[in-house]
């Protein structure tokens, strides 16, 4: 795996924690703990918040994690089923959640997603929660977007790309759709994501829904 920095946000001191350290210890990762007051000092990485025993918000969310810079990526470890909105945590850039009874393969494929810049969330929820924000949309709203010019132009292949990105589709569907390289895949998005100003594939949806362009990607 790519040497992104982990790090873990908990206020459990208990061998589920540990031993998630030293699993991803074992595969070389970059691992520290931290607590929330001192993330935004540290490097740009993956933070993993334990859900246990964290104040959350109406969404079963916590807290914690609007306090957390939008220069890491955010994810949830340890939630219990039934208690996390998921189309909420997409909308406020958590990039996963990871429930307590996930297997280790799984949880290290989507631990994989998340240092690829991908969500680690199904297609059904990123698909909704791109419609129901476009359902949010009035006629104003829309009339006004019409008539704002995007600062640069892009090209078929990449609004096609932004098309399947806000389907949900990770890089390497990407890749398989269009028949090219997971790498140029990435290529592509570094570009897409200057041209729009986003920073990441939270951020390109939202960037999305406040363009005529995004009518089109979504027939």
């Amino acid at each position: 795996m790519k040497k992104t920095p982990i790090y873990i946000v908990s206020n459990c001191n208990d061998n589920v924690i540990a031993k998630l350290t030293i699993i991803l210890q074992s595969l070389d990762m970059k691992i520290k703990t931290v607590n929330v007051g001192q993330i935004n000092q540290e490097l740009e990485g993956i933070v993993l918040i334990d859900a246990r025993k964290q104040e959350v918000d109406q969404h079963g969310i916590p807290i914690c994690s609007s306090e957390i810079s939008r220069k890491h990526q955010l994810a949830l470890i340890q939630a219990e089923k039934g208690t996390i909105n998921e189309y909420i945590c997409v909308q406020m850039g958590l990039k996963a959640a990871f429930y307590s009874d996930i297997e280790t393969d799984q949880f290290l494929k989507g631990l994989r997603c998340l240092i690829n810049g991908e969500w680690w969330f199904s297609r059904k929820v990123l698909s909704q929660t791109l419609a129901t924000l476009f359902e949010n949309m009035t006629d104003g709203m829309a009339q006004n977007i019409a008539s704002t010019p995007l600062t640069e132009q892009l090209t078929k292949r990449e609004k096609t790309i932004i098309k399947l990105v806000c389907q949900g589709a990770k890089n390497q569907e990407v890749a398989d759709s269009l028949n090219i390289s997971p790498h140029t895949v990435k290529t592509h998005l570094y570009s897409i994501f200057r041209k729009t100003s986003s920073r990441n594939r939270v951020e390109l949806l939202n960037w999305a829904k406040q363009h005529t362009l995004a009518y089109q990607l979504l027939v």
